[in-house]
């Protein structure tokens, strides 16, 4: 009677830790699968770079007290600007502003960066980082899982906040708020509902904080619609650099993002036309006989036309 009981119990075990690894699978950030953090150095007055046990090294690069650049590359490479065909520059030339204070502190299992206005903790066992905004005294960034990069594509997945909204990613047609939603950001040449026309590879959240991919590789942003809880950005790059802002509100942030790339051009009062955003590219405005048109300022009636008839 003792060898079958043994049997079965033996059964019984094998089963549950079966169960216990499916569980763990769901949820890929209770695994044990980051990388281990050996070694955490300041290298310059901007700059910070962590050493992994894989021998590959993370680089931040403080652009302000609240924007940094982080960067890594399986190969080695250094930090260069995306390359482009034709040759385009998605900085300006000068886009750093004063970077007050950057302090380094390793104490038990956390990697602590910190300046006058935000802090970055690193958790040195699975390499994963949060970020909190001093100035509100808020926790605004957490990641989720490790970054994957390969030769095909680089992931982030960062956790989503409860009443946390996304917005931005360029012209994406028909929508507006993102959360639960998925955008490309890759230039369909597509203006009608769904269809992307002008990407951007550019996000801010209402928690907070903003995303710049410095890159021209198409990308795809997953804001909780295949995993809830879970926001998860991709690009077609063999290695990870973004720019994250943090900023309390819109306007901060939008200034953040022209801090990088520059103001938005104003046009005088007279240039602006009164259409939808490609109207100039095909269509024209021509005076409605039958007063079915849209009725303008000057009391006529006009239909949209894609003919130019002189």
């Amino acid at each position: 009677m003792t060898k079958p009981f043994k049997i079965s119990k033996q059964k019984t075990l094998f089963k549950h830790i079966c169960i216990c690894f499916y569980i763990l699978s769901l949820f890929p950030n209770l695994l044990a699968t980051g990388q281990t953090i050996t070694h955490a150095e300041k290298v310059s007055k901007t700059i910070v770079r962590l050493s992994f046990n894989n021998g590959q090294s993370r680089t931040f690069d403080f652009y302000s007290d609240h924007i940094f650049r982080l960067f890594q590359a399986q190969d080695g490479r250094a930090m260069n600007p995306p390359e482009a065909k034709p040759e385009a520059s998605i900085l300006v030339q000068n886009p750093r502003t004063i970077l007050n204070e950057l302090n380094l502190s390793d104490t038990n299992h956390i990697i602590t960066l910190s300046t006058a206005e935000i802090k970055i903790k690193i958790n040195k066992q699975s390499g994963l980082m949060n970020i909190s905004d001093l100035r509100t005294n808020r926790l605004v960034l957490e990641e989720f899982a490790s970054a994957e990069i390969n030769q095909q594509n680089t992931t982030l997945r960062f956790s989503e906040h409860n009443h946390e909204y996304f917005y931005g990613g360029g012209v994406q047609n028909g929508r507006f708020s993102h959360r639960g939603q998925q955008i490309n950001i890759v230039n369909e040449n597509n203006w009608t509902d769904g269809g992307v026309a002008s990407p951007n590879p550019f996000y801010w959240s209402t928690n907070g904080y903003g995303v710049m991919f410095y890159t021209f590789k198409p990308g795809h942003y997953d804001f909780g619609a295949t995993q809830p809880g879970i926001v998860s950005l991709q690009h077609n790059t063999d290695y990870l650099d973004v720019f994250i802002m943090v900023d309390n509100t819109p306007t901060a942030l939008l200034k953040d993002y022209y801090q990088l790339t520059g103001n938005p051009i104003l046009l005088p009062k007279f240039g602006f036309y009164e259409g939808h955003l490609n109207a100039y590219n095909r269509d024209f405005w021509k005076e409605s006989s039958d007063k079915g048109g849209i009725l303008f300022e000057d009391g006529k009636c006009y239909n949209e036309s894609s003919k130019d008839e002189g």
